[in-house]
């Protein structure tokens, strides 16, 4: 009987110790880095309309930083490979979406939410990230 006890001790302890070690799970790990040519070009139309509205709200343009992209992109491939669609939790403010199949309706579905919208226009320091697995579009845009 002792020696179950025991046991269970250990068990317990291994499991806790395992648990604090690994600390909160992060929706960003493996994954394969990826920015094909279709990727790169739906960024850059992201980058281009995102800056238009800014633009036609008295906004200075928005600065595409490769940084920001790039965990962007990470995380838009994360969502696509997993099929599941949530925030990053990343360090930056965060708009994803999934559904439109341009650039342009991408932003015109954030600009058209109070929330996002705000987000989108907070910080002029921004990436994108974009995929798109069996038809189904995962749109990611980071604001610093």
């Amino acid at each position: 009987m002792r020696m179950r006890s025991s046991w269970a001790v250990v068990v317990l302890g291994v499991f806790v110790v395992a648990l604090v070690v690994a600390g909160p799970v992060n929706a960003l790990q493996q994954v394969p880095d990826s920015a094909d040519t279709t990727q790169q070009t739906r960024i850059r139309q992201l980058h281009s309309a995102h800056s238009t509205a800014r633009d036609q709200r008295g906004l200075v343009g928005s600065q595409l930083v490769t940084e920001i992209s790039r965990d962007a992109q990470k995380h838009a491939d994360w969502m696509a490979s997993t099929g599941q669609f949530v925030h990053s939790g990343m360090d930056y403010w965060e708009v994803i979406q999934t559904g439109p199949t341009t650039s342009e309706k991408a932003i015109e579905g954030w600009l058209e939410s109070e929330a996002h919208r705000e987000i989108l226009m907070s910080g002029a320091e921004i990436g994108f990230g974009y995929a798109e697995v069996d038809g189904e579009t995962y749109w990611v845009g980071l604001v610093r």
